[in-house]
């Protein structure tokens, strides 16, 4: 019988060989281990995608009425006229690229568009104030104005006359050629106040056109719409300043030929009565139509 030498199976270990043996199933390439399936679709984040876009939609329609608060009050239908289609169509579109927009770079499309969309309604807004200053200024400027005008025409410099003519004060010779110089220098005024009214005004619509070109057409179609006013106006002073300047002269040429009582003057010929009473009817009329007319006059 045939002997195996003992030293060749002298280091056996039936454990070593089970390790062994199943050592050997094992893939022999760690890479094929976590290898992912090609064919494997990823799932997509529907509520990330959502999230996403319901945030910027929110930011966007923050931005644009941030924007449109800028503009001042009175204005929003001027600020609708300028940039409503703007506003509503491009919404429209840009809401649906905002939702149908799968990449990063339909977002920041986007994104630079509605930043656009926001810039210029604010724009619009910061013209619109500046507008809105501009027609303030020029409506401060005004009301000092029509002050200026009505205290170079104030009709009260010939109250001492009525007064007179009233009995209410003693009547005095030189205090009549006073009124007579004052009757003359308001008749003056008015050509005057007439000539300042349009350079005024010429200016003050060429400063508005610097600023906007509407706002010098608003400016410009008020005045021509109050332009037969303001020139009916100038006539009616002017012709009541005539008045009492004829007035005066009758009372100064008419002078030992009546006299004053507590009730007003009496003459002493029934021709100068009517004459009197004449020229006092006239300046009765004329003062009841100016007052109704200063009455349709706009308020500056």
């Amino acid at each position: 019988m045939l002997r195996i030498p003992r030293l060749a199976v002298q280091g056996y270990n039936p454990d070593t060989l089970l390790l062994c043996s199943s050592l050997t199933i094992l893939p022999t390439n760690p890479e094929q281990v976590n290898a992912a399936d090609p064919t494997t679709a990823p799932v997509p984040d529907f509520r990330g995608h959502c999230v996403v876009r319901i945030t910027l939609l929110i930011l966007h329609m923050v931005a644009l009425i941030a924007a449109g608060s800028l503009t001042p009050a009175g204005y929003y239908f001027r600020l609708g006229e300028y940039t409503g289609g703007l506003v509503v169509f491009g919404c429209f579109i840009l809401w649906c690229l905002l939702f149908a927009a799968k990449t990063r770079r339909g977002i920041a499309l986007f994104c630079g568009l509605a930043l656009g969309q926001a810039g210029f309604v604010t724009l619009v807004g910061l013209h619109l104030q500046t507008e809105d200053r501009a027609g303030k200024s020029i409506g401060e400027e005004v009301a000092a104005k029509r002050l200026e005008w009505a205290s170079q025409l104030n009709l009260s410099r010939m109250d001492p006359l009525f007064e007179m003519t009233s009995g209410k004060r003693n009547l005095n010779i030189t205090e009549l050629r006073e009124l007579k110089i004052r009757a003359r220098d308001g008749e003056a005024q008015v050509d005057l106040v007439g000539s300042d009214v349009i350079r005024s005004r010429a200016d003050m619509e060429r400063r508005l056109s610097a600023v906007s070109a509407g706002a010098a057409q608003d400016f410009r179609l008020g005045v021509e719409s109050n332009k037969q006013l303001y020139e009916q106006e100038m006539r009616l002073v002017k012709e009541l300043f005539t008045e009492c300047e004829n007035l005066v002269a009758f009372l100064i040429d008419r002078q030992g030929q009546y006299s004053q009582t507590p009730q007003g003057l009496r003459f002493n010929r029934a021709e100068d009565v009517q004459l009197f009473n004449g020229k006092i009817d006239a300046i009765a009329l004329l003062q009841k139509q100016l007052a109704s007319l200063q009455h349709q006059l706009p308020s500056d």
